[in-house]
C-alpha cells in the first residue's frame, strides 16, 4: 500500500506543479523526461510528449483539478520562477502543498514540493519530493502530443483525460 501511495503522491505532486495556463513559461515542443525522487519512490521517471497545445492542456488540467478540491490555490509568477501554495480536502484529509518550479529557458525545469498531510496517511504527515525535468528531442514514432507515460506500461494522454471526464454526469464537453 505504501508503494501505490508514493505513486499517486508522485502523480499529484507532478500536476500540482501548474500555474494558470497562460501564466507558465512555456515548455519546448517535443518529449520531456520528469524524474520524481521522494521518500516512497526514489527515481520515477515519467515521460510526456508535448505541443504547444498539450503543454497547456496539461496545466489547465492539474488547474481544474486544484479548483475543484481546493480552498487556497495561490500562484505567484516571478520571470522564470512559479510559486504555487495550495491547501486540498482529499478523502477528509487536508493536504497542504507548496512548490517552486524553476525553468532555466525552454528545455529543463526543477520543482522542490512540500506536503503536509492532516491527519496522517499512511503513517505519513510530511513528503518532501523533487522532480528534475529536461526536454530529450523529438517524440518517438510510439508517442503523439499529448500521451503521459508513467512508466510501468501506464500510458495515457491528456485529451483522453479531458474527453473521458466530459462524459461524467455533470461536467461540460470541454478541452479543459
Amino acid at each position: 500500500m505504501r508503494v501505490t501511495f508514493g505513486v499517486a503522491m508522485g502523480l499529484a505532486a507532478f500536476f500540482v506543479t501548474a500555474a494558470a495556463a497562460d501564466d507558465y513559461p512555456p515548455r519546448k515542443p517535443g518529449l520531456w523526461e520528469v524524474v520524481s525522487h521522494n521518500e516512497a519512490l526514489p527515481g520515477i521517471t515519467m515521460k510526456m510528449c508535448i505541443d504547444s497545445e498539450t503543454d497547456q492542456l496539461f496545466h489547465k488540467f492539474s488547474s481544474n483539478i486544484r479548483s475543484k478540491h481546493c480552498e487556497k490555490n495561490d500562484t505567484k509568477v516571478t520571470g522564470e520562477t512559479v510559486e504555487t501554495q495550495t491547501i486540498c480536502t482529499l478523502g477528509g484529509t487536508t493536504v497542504t502543498t507548496h512548490s517552486v518550479t524553476k525553468f532555466t529557458g525552454n528545455d529543463v525545469y526543477h520543482v522542490d514540493i512540500t506536503t503536509h498531510f492532516d491527519p496522517p496517511k499512511l503513517g505519513q504527515s510530511e513528503i518532501t519530493a523533487t522532480q528534475d525535468a529536461k526536454w530529450v528531442g523529438d517524440c518517438p514514432a510510439d508517442m503523439k502530443p499529448g500521451d503521459f507515460d508513467m512508466g510501468h506500461g501506464i500510458k495515457v494522454n491528456i485529451k483522453t483525460i479531458n474527453m473521458l471526464k466530459s462524459l461524467m454526469p455533470g461536467h461540460s464537453n470541454t478541452n479543459q
